[in-house]
């Protein structure tokens, strides 16, 4: 038979692509409430900082190139957005267990030595980024007081954002953790689900 005939082929093909195109766009992750919140907060926020940094770098080069004419202040507000953007996107990479990881090791482990990897790395990352993020405030408090060139503003609104976003990644890690380790009531039917051959950890 081939792929026309019948049309139970072309029927599963899409069944296929569509249910990958909703895997591609929802999230991985079921949201709470509070948690939806928390992320449409920071989204509104990456968005306004995505959108300010566009619009200035766009019209600044248009003004050049067309009038000869710069803002002067505009590279130097780019460069205090952009720390923000990031540290706002790593949050929200990490809320939605999207940030980039390799599973091809983790996904040989048996469900439980799973989750007490992932709560490992989890741990592990929140004192990573706790410690930067005291080491950001450090920073903060020598800096902080410095003035910009152009705009006489103060140093902290720039640099505060390793020492806050840190803070922020911090806390998510921390929450990813403790999500994963109250999970432990679960293992049971989890190991039914996936059985663990000869040899699995």
């Amino acid at each position: 038979m081939t792929v026309r005939d019948g049309g139970a082929p072309d029927d599963l093909a899409r069944a296929i692509t569509k249910a990958s195109i909703e895997a591609e766009l929802s999230t991985t992750v079921d949201e709470t409430g509070i948690d939806k919140w928390i992320n449409s907060v920071v989204e509104f926020f990456g968005v306004v900082v995505l959108l300010a940094i566009t619009l200035l770098v766009f019209a600044n080069a248009a003004l050049r190139y067309t009038f000869n004419f710069g803002i002067i202040w505009a590279d130097e507000v780019v460069i205090a957005l952009v720390p923000w953007l990031a540290m706002l996107g790593m949050f929200l990479s990490v809320r939605r267990r999207e940030i980039i990881r390799i599973g091809s090791l983790v996904d040989r482990l048996a469900p439980r030595s799973r989750r007490l990897l992932r709560i490992v790395t989890e741990l592990a990352s929140t004192a990573a980024f706790g410690y930067l993020t005291i080491m950001s405030f450090n920073y903060l408090l020598l800096f902080g007081s410095d003035r910009s060139v152009y705009l006489d503003m103060s140093a902290g609104w720039f640099t505060s954002a390793m020492c806050i976003g840190a803070g922020l990644v911090c806390l998510a890690f921390l929450a990813e953790a403790v999500s994963h380790f109250r999970r432990g009531d679960d293992d049971k039917e989890i190991d039914a689900q996936h059985p663990v051959t000869a040899g699995g950890l």
